[in-house]
């Protein structure tokens, strides 16, 4: 018995974006472990750090932050 046009794969089109999106989610979050295991993670963050705050105007950076 058909319930509807179209519908026929409606649930199985379901899955496979669930699962895509589910694997994709798994494998970036593993990506994200690794570089942080490793270190690297960690010395891109203290690289950006320094390149904002590493001019020295400390007190440029504060009366920026508090005129936002």
């Amino acid at each position: 018995m058909r319930h509807g046009r179209g519908t026929d794969g409606q649930s199985t089109v379901e899955y496979a974006v669930v699962l895509f999106v589910f694997l994709s989610l798994v494998v970036a979050l593993g990506a994200l472990w690794h570089a942080g295991r490793d270190g690297r993670l960690l010395n891109l963050a203290i690289d950006a750090a320094s390149h904002v705050l590493g001019a020295g105007d400390a007190l440029v950076h504060a009366e920026d932050v508090l005129l936002f």
